[in-house]
Order: structure tokens, then C-alpha cells, then sequence
């Protein structure tokens, strides 16, 4: 399934996108549960966001199919008076939020993609933290600080995670994902070098895009070669491939799970690709005016326009 977070009024609500449609996933398993009583009686709570549907593991993804599904089925060929309940919808007509708006652990990858001078797997990969307040949505203003003098882009798969692990086993680390997304991890080049520490170039508000969707495992089976590209206004400026990953997605999660334990709604940036081919990805600064995209198959585009610090969109 795809699914997403949008935004309803001043809430933020999950939804199933199929096709061109939106559903609203809460009304869709209220008006399920209504004609099939029995239904999601069992559900230990009355999950709200998408991020509470996730805990739920299987039991609530299978609710959500069974009543996506259902008012499929029920409501595509009714009057349009029936559509302005706000539970289908064009997908395109609403404002997303990032699949999981709020995570509790935004834990990044560096260093596991070839570079100059780095072709040979490390040991060990680099981690670092990033905080939840950069995360915004597809489409959202990416905003460059004042501070900021080189602000650069990183395509990187996601992972969202679904369930608790720790000590996982590289065989058992698939277990606990929820789904995957598409995320941006943007820093700015020479505050990242200021110090031993780049922290200080990669926290700023608005710093982490991801979205559109969350696709769970079921729709993404393999993760090992997805192509993944970014364009700053239409011009490639990265292109590469999962494959060239140095620790693929279950090494990093039995590695992490070690380090720390992985909760729901947790979100791992597995790296960028630094290359296209045998050449150095080219170094171009993202300016108010720039238009972002970054991009992995099948997953979709996330796209960001880039304004400066104070100024309206």
C-alpha cells in the first residue's frame, strides 16, 4: 500500500492513496466497522495518525486494506455529492505532511556510497542524528537560513520503522519496517566543516524532506537496486543506484539495533550516492528560487521549492 499524511483543516490525518484517489483512512475504517461490526473490535486503541496505525503491525495495515478497499468498492460510482465527505479524494488536491510528520529518531548514514578517494567499504558506517524539527512535506518550502552559505542536496532512501528492535540479526532486521519513503537529508557544505562534528550544518528547520508516501514492505520487496536521482531546476545533479550501497538496508538496521533500540515511527536515511559513474556529483548550492526534486523508483518524487529565511511562498 501507499500511504500518506495530509493535512484536514488544521489536523494531520493519514490517508491510502490508489491511482489518482486519497482516502481517508480513519473515516474509511469508521464507515467499515459500521456495516461489519466485528471488524476492528479487537484493536487495543482508537489509532488517530498514521504513525498509530503503524503500531498496530498487520493487524492494522490488514484493517486498512480491508476498509480502503471496501469504500473503493462502495463509493467510485456514486452522485458527487457523496465525494465531498472528504473520505476519496484527488490525491493531488491536498497538502501532504511527511508520512510520519513528528519521528522520534531521525538517525542518518554517511559514507555508504563511493566517493574520491573512498571506494572501499569502512568497517564501520558513520552515524549521526538529525532532529525532528527539519522534517516537513512534499512540496513544503525548503528554507536557507541566513547562516547558511552552501546548501546541498542528498536523495536518500528511508526507512520507517514499525515496530521495537533490538539485537536484531541481519536475517530478522526486516521484521520491524514499517515502510519506506523517499527522503532529502540537505546540509549546508561549510557549516558541516566547522567543526569535528557536522551536526551544525544538517539541523536547521526544514532540512530533512521526505515523503510523498510511506510504501510498505509488501508493494517494495527488494531494495537492492533502485535507481535514485535528484534534479535542482531540471538539471541532473545526482544519479545512482541502492546497489552501490556499501551496508544495504538489513545490515544497517542489525548495526543501529545494536547502537540503540529502533521504535516506531523511527526513521533511518541510508546514504547518498556521491558519483554518477566514475565522476563526482557536481557541487551546486541550492538558492531561494530553486526548485528540488529528488527521486527513487518506484517510490516517486519529492519535490521542494527553496525560499529564503523570512519570506513568503
Amino acid at each position: 500500500m501507499h500511504l500518506f499524511t495530509y493535512l484536514a483543516g488544521d489536523q494531520a490525518v493519514p490517508g491510502r492513496q490508489v491511482g489518482t484517489l486519497g482516502i481517508d483512512i480513519n473515516l474509511a475504517v469508521q464507515a467499515f466497522c459500521s456495516a461489519y461490526p466485528a471488524e476492528g473490535r479487537n484493536l487495543p486503541f482508537n489509532p488517530v495518525s498514521l504513525l498509530d496505525w503503524l503500531g498496530l503491525n498487520s493487524e492494522g495495515l490488514q484493517l486498512i486494506q480491508k476498509s480502503t478497499d471496501w469504500i473503493l468498492e462502495q463509493y467510485l460510482n456514486v452522485e458527487e455529492a457523496s465525494w465531498q465527505e472528504g473520505m476519496i479524494f484527488e490525491f493531488d488536491t491536498v497538502s501532504l505532511l511527511a508520512p510520519i510528520p513528528n519521528p522520534g529518531k531521525v538517525i542518518c548514514i554517511a559514507g555508504n556510497y563511493p566517493a574520491t578517494g573512498k571506494m572501499e567499504k569502512p568497517e564501520h558506517p558513520t552515524v549521526f542524528l538529525k532532529p525532528s524539527s527539519g522534517v516537513i512535506g512534499d512540496n513544503q518550502p525548503l528554507v536557507i537560513p541566513a547562516l547558511a552559505q552552501n546548501v546541498a542536496y542528498e536523495v536518500e532512501l528511508a526507512v520507517i520503522i514499525g515496530s521495537r528492535g533490538r539485537h536484531l540479526s541481519i536475517e530478522n532486521a526486516l521484521s520491524c519496517i514499517a515502510g519506506f519513503t523517499i527522503a532529502n537529508d540537505v546540509g549546508d557544505r561549510i557549516l558541516e566543516k566547522r567543526t569535528t562534528q557536522w551536526t551544525s550544518g544538517k539541523m536547521f528547520d526544514t532540512f530533512t524532506p521526505m515523503g510523498p508516501v510511506l510504501v510498505t514492505p509488501d508493494d517494495l520487496k527488494q531494495t537492492d537496486a533502485l535507481e535514485m536521482h535528484t534534479k535542482v531546476n531540471g538539471q541532473i545533479v545526482q544519479h545512482g543506484s541502492t546497489a552501490q550501497m556499501f551496508f544495504d538496508i538489513p545490515q544497517l538496521i542489525s548495526l543501529l539495533s545494536e547502537l540503540t533500540t529502533l521504535l516506531p515511527g523511527d526513521v533511518i536515511l541510508s546514504g547518498s550516492p556521491k558519483m554518477m559513474g566514475d565522476t563526482p556529483n557536481p557541487t551546486i548550492a541550492i538558492k531561494p528560487g530553486d526548485f528540488v526534486e529528488v527521486s527513487i523508483e518506484p517510490l516517486g518524487t519529492l519535490s521542494n521549492p527553496a525560499i529564503a529565511e523570512g519570506q513568503a511562498l
